[in-house]
């Protein structure tokens, strides 16, 4: 049986969504970036950045007559997702946002699909693909044409950060892999994100009370405080676009968002931060950019396989 979740859509629909929802992830990098350079510590952002989304999915799902579920493992389900998918990833992106071009940060998380492939090889939920593989050594060259010139970036001191920011993408694979393998089947996706968004919310709580760095929104708002509604306003349309996408035209469509979301990011470093490229970053942006092709055109083939 084919899948035809888009039939009854008129085709530029789907792909509507697909550049909103890109436009609007790509834009949270440079939102971070002037959020960290005046004045919001990172965990007390990644805290609101959790709450705020988790509160908006949650009556989303509630809307729909739907809820998460409160079992042990779905529990355990949440705890582990909300973890390697939203403290770690956010918070850490968080700390370098303010230490790295905004382009630079989103090219360099939106490296997941690459990453992903080893780990769920390793985790043998995929086959060896000579393609895949091709474009992970891409990626990895793009890397190195970052970090190794010592004009490519703005500053050497840059370059320790562009290796931590590899903790969010490595961070993301594990969680996306682990969401592949556990996923629970009594509930949609919509809830399962409700109630991961909810635990991270909870998690990160007493990190950011026992550390200092809870920032708290003034009467009447300034500046930061509008930033960060914003990106919450932000992130909750994109997971309900995610959703949509996903409902109305499958994972195959889906699957080249990460390219509109390193491109948007690129954009708004250049408009908001006068961020320029260099022929090193130029080329890395242009490796990277291929690699995410190779990778997801493979992805893309196999998931037309499995609805066919």
């Amino acid at each position: 049986m084919k899948n035809n979740n888009n039939s009854s859509f008129p085709f530029w629909i789907p792909l509507a969504l697909l550049i909103v929802l890109g436009f609007v992830w790509g834009t949270g990098y440079s939102i971070a970036r002037f959020a960290m350079t005046n004045g919001v510590p990172p965990l007390g952002y990644s805290f609101w950045q959790a709450l705020g989304p988790a509160l908006a999915v949650t009556l989303f799902t509630c809307s729909r007559r739907q809820s998460a579920k409160l079992s042990v493992s779905h529990w355990r389900y949440y705890c582990i997702c909300g973890i390697t998918g939203i403290v770690i990833p956010n918070t850490n992106m968080y700390f370098a946002a303010p230490h790295l071009p905004a382009g630079i940060l989103a090219l360099v998380v939106n490296t997941v699909p690459i990453i992903a492939y080893p780990t769920a090889l390793l985790a043998k939920l995929e086959s060896f693909s000579w393609a895949r593989l091709t474009g992970l050594f891409c990626a990895i060259g793009g890397l190195m044409l970052i970090l190794v010139p010592h004009t490519s970036l703005p500053s050497p001191t840059m370059t320790p950060w562009v290796i931590s920011a590899l903790i969010s993408p490595c961070s993301f694979a594990i969680c996306s892999v682990y969401i592949a393998k556990y996923q629970p089947a009594d509930q949609d996706a919509l809830s399962l994100s409700a109630g991961m968004l909810i635990t991270a919310s909870i998690l990160l709580v007493p990190l950011v009370l026992l550390t200092g760095n809870f920032y708290a929104l003034h009467l009447p708002l300034i500046m930061p405080d509008w930033i960060i509604l914003l990106e919450i306003v932000l992130s909750s349309i994109g997971y309900v676009l995610f959703f949509w996408l996903i409902k109305i035209a499958g994972p195959v469509y889906y699957s080249f968002v990460d390219t509109i979301v390193v491109l948007t990011g690129l954009f708004w470093g250049f408009v908001i931060f006068h961020e320029r490229l260099n022929q090193w970053t130029s080329l890395a942006v242009l490796l990277i950019l291929l690699a995410l092709i190779m990778v997801n055109k493979h992805q893309r083939s196999m998931l037309k396989l499995a609805v066919t």
